[in-house]
């Protein structure tokens, strides 16, 4: 499953020194090893909820249509053979008709072995036509996942409707998977089913890039390599690999629209907050799509923040290669067992989950990301661009810890992943957050079908506010305020989900996607149909749903108040519009998006 090298680097000179492994190594290895089994549930159910299982190869399907032999000749790199997909990535439903499909293609060199930790640049040519009729391995991720993964990983996945003449370009959907920047693969999003549900022809496209401490490292070795964000710059190439190619493929190169979410949202909204520097005015894609997804989500500290030093000299501790200089401690990362390197980047994130302190987070300053979200959307270096952005009524509860059962939990869970809070701002967030012990109308009293805490409540709405919430109200804003169209949701309809955790983050994956199997099939109709609209015409109501409410543009320039779209189950009224304040901490909601105070958290 893995790519495992042995191979010692040789000891004279400058070359590294042969490894010794010490007691206080060994011991720290098997407590890892501890940690790692401890807590590995958490991956795999984050597998189940976005993985949908190993890759497949697609069995040939003989085309009928007038798309030949669905061989693309791509100038400059070699020629690819598609097949035919009949059917959604679960099986659990037959198309119609069968949607073209170019799967696994490489849209960039390859980081693995001695390219591993080096920013990646266009494919090598080839003669004769290369097979791309699977996914391949995804990224390297949770070693103990159900999925085929490899270094060499670095593919995009193109479907296209059977039947429409390659002359007419589409437009295209370019997709980003979730998963905290350490999970996540072409399965998170099956393009089949969504080309082959949309009224109107458009194309989709999912890539894959770097995951975990391959994506990124926030090493001070690695700053002064240039080394940064490797991940996000993996998505940039996609990007670039798109604006070359996808015109042989049948798409529009100026109709594309890069979607994401939770991670995959951020990487969108990092990459829509860059106007600047090289890429100023020369975007890359001409409309976005941001589920639970902000350039401000959360916190994206720099390399000298404390707690990613802590996490990479640990790292770098395992894998027994040093931190200095930095050519020799690359030259150990690349000789380094992959194994080892996959095993440790997880047990790491595992160990952290707890707190929510995750490593291997894309940083800033950085490339790509020498601004923070904040200061980009303060002074306005962000694409002017359509819009459509999303967040779920209770982003928090599947992150936040189960344990909080006093007010000093609930300051001390701030205090550890928020170091930047001052003693002022943690009286704010008490009075902000009701403590439910103490105040009396405190709005997070236990309610029926919440069998964990009234302190769970409390810190899952806070912590839903901080991370998705109200950045994904700032992002609405700043675009908003500049003119740019723009389509605001909460969604509030729950997919399996237990009671107590409501409507969580990710609910929305399937409804959007269009996938059979949803706990309300109605509105995963109703929900795909508005965005396939977007893709196409850029706004979510010119293809919808016969009968769907009309989705108003969010407009909060002049101090206007804004409105959005809420999507609920039928039973609760369905897709209508609703005024922002009734649907989200509007108070909180100034609070964390102080520009100061963005500053001080990393945001």
């Amino acid at each position: 499953m893995v790519d495992a090298r042995s191979a010692s680097p040789e000891s004279d000179g400058d070359r590294i020194q042969k490894r010794t492994f010490s007691a206080r190594w060994l011991k720290r290895r098997l407590t890892v090893i501890m940690i790692f089994f401890g807590t590995t549930l958490l991956l795999i159910w984050y597998f189940g909820a976005f993985g949908l299982g190993r890759p497949y190869p697609q069995p040939p399907y003989e085309p009928t249509q007038p798309n030949g032999s669905l061989v693309i000749d791509l100038p400059k790199y070699g020629s690819f053979r598609g097949t035919q997909v009949i059917s959604n990535l679960r099986k659990t439903k037959k198309f119609s008709s069968p949607v073209d499909a170019w799967m696994g293609i490489e849209y960039s060199t390859q980081p693995a072995d001695k390219e591993r930790f080096k920013a990646v640049t266009w494919p090598e040519p080839f003669t004769g036509t290369r097979n791309a009729t699977s996914n391949g391995p995804a990224c390297f991720q949770n070693m103990y996942g159900s999925l085929g993964q490899s270094e060499a990983c670095l593919t995009v996945s193109i479907f296209r409707p059977s039947g429409i003449p390659m002359d007419q370009k589409l437009p295209v959907l370019a997709y980003l998977h979730g998963g905290s920047f350490v999970v996540g693969s072409h399965r998170s999003f099956d393009g089949a089913m969504f080309v082959q549900k949309s009224a109107q022809p458009l194309m989709v496209v999912t890539a894959q890039y770097r995951l975990g401490a391959l994506g990124s490292l926030p090493g001070d070795f690695m700053e002064r390599e240039g080394l940064l964000n490797l991940g996000i710059r993996d998505q940039k190439m996609m990007l670039r690999f798109l604006q070359r190619y996808i015109e042989n493929f049948g798409g529009d190169p100026q109709k594309i629209t890069l979607g994401g979410q939770s991670a995959g949202g951020h990487s969108v909204g990092i990459h829509l907050f860059h106007d600047y520097g090289n890429d100023k005015g020369k975007p890359l894609f001409h409309q976005a799509i941001l589920a639970s997804g902000s350039p401000t989500a959360r916190a994206f500290p720099g390399v000298d923040y404390a707690l990613y030093k802590k996490q990479v000299d640990h790292f770098m501790d395992y894998v027994n290669c040093p931190t200095t200089p930095a050519s020799q401690a690359l030259e150990c990362l690349r000789s380094a067992e992959a194994d080892d390197i996959q095993f440790i980047s997880s047990s790491l994130y595992n160990a952290n989950n707890h707190n929510i302190t995750w490593p291997w987070q894309p940083v800033s300053p950085g490339p790509l990301f020498q601004k923070r979200g904040s200061t980009s959307g303060e002074d306005g270096t962000f694409f002017k661009i359509p819009m459509l952005i999303s967040s779920t009524t209770n982003e928090g509860k599947a992150f936040v810890p189960h344990d909080i059962d006093t007010n000093n939990d609930f300051l001390g869970f701030w205090k550890t992943l928020v170091p930047g809070l001052t003693p002022q701002d943690l009286t704010d967030l008490d009075e902000m957050y009701p403590d439910p012990d103490t105040v009396e109308d405190s709005p997070y009293k236990t309610e029926v079908g919440t069998f964990i805490s009234a302190q769970y409540e409390r810190i899952s709405a806070a912590y839903g506010d901080y991370s998705y919430i109200c950045p994904v109200q700032d992002t609405a804003s700043r675009l908003s305020s500049a003119d740019a169209p723009v389509y605001k949701a909460r969604w509030n309809t729950p997919n399996h989900a237990p009671t107590y955790m409501g409507v969580p983050h990710a609910s929305d994956a399937s409804y959007f996607n269009g996938q059979v199997g949803t706990q309300y099939p109605e509105i995963a109709d109703l929900y795909s149909a508005y965005w396939a609209s977007f893709v196409v015409s850029g706004d979510p109501n010119t293809h919808a749903q016969e009968g769907a409410v009309t989705w108003e543009k969010y407009d909060v320039k002049d101090g206007k108040s804004g409105r959005e779209l809420v999507v609920s189950p039928p039973t609760k009224g369905g897709a209508q519009m609703e005024d922002e304040d009734k649907g989200i901490r509007m108070d909180q909601c100034e609070w964390w998006r102080d520009e100061d105070r963005a500053k001080r958290l990393n945001k």
